[in-house]
């Protein structure tokens, strides 16, 4: 029974940290985006507002899941005495930074250079659009902190 709390109780943390992770992650692609007011229009419209927080319930699944697969939270076994698995936060942070970084670099292909021809502040427009948008970054975001979750590192 010890072994299954301690468990659950990694799986807790491990889950608690990727949030806080993914919060800031939301944060910031809300600041990377300048041109898009994300916040106060997802305010303006009830869809808007469930998209977002449709893509956060997603986010926290992948992140639960990935959790309860492989924790980083007192290391890879279920031992009182395992120690905290540096080498796996390492990676879930590396992955939070790589999502920002693709998330700035979509935003310049798409709102700045206009590859596609498509100006990715039009979103701004609408406040479903913007909660789609951010339904998607969400969705784009829990997969990689999963990735980064179940990643076998040796």
């Amino acid at each position: 029974m010890t072994s299954v709390l301690l468990w659950f109780a990694r799986a807790f943390v491990s889950s608690l940290i990727c949030l806080l992770l993914g919060y800031f992650g939301i944060r910031g692609i809300a600041y990377i985006t300048t041109d898009i007011n994300e916040f106060g229009k997802i305010r303006e419209d009830p869809i808007a507002t469930s998209l977002f927080v449709s893509g956060f319930v997603v986010f926290a699944g992948l992140v639960i899941y990935g959790s309860m697969v492989n924790p980083f939270f007192l290391g890879q076994n279920v031992l009182i005495g395992a120690y905290f698995n540096l080498e796996r936060l390492l990676i879930v942070v590396m992955s939070f930074a790589v999502s920002l970084l693709f998330g700035w670099l979509f935003y310049i292909v798409f709102a700045k250079l206009r590859l596609f021809g498509i100006d990715l502040d039009n979103v701004n427009k609408s406040p479903i659009a913007v909660g789609i948008f951010m339904f998607s970054y969400e969705v784009f975001l829990g997969l990689i902190m999963y990735a980064s979750l179940v990643l076998p590192l040796g």
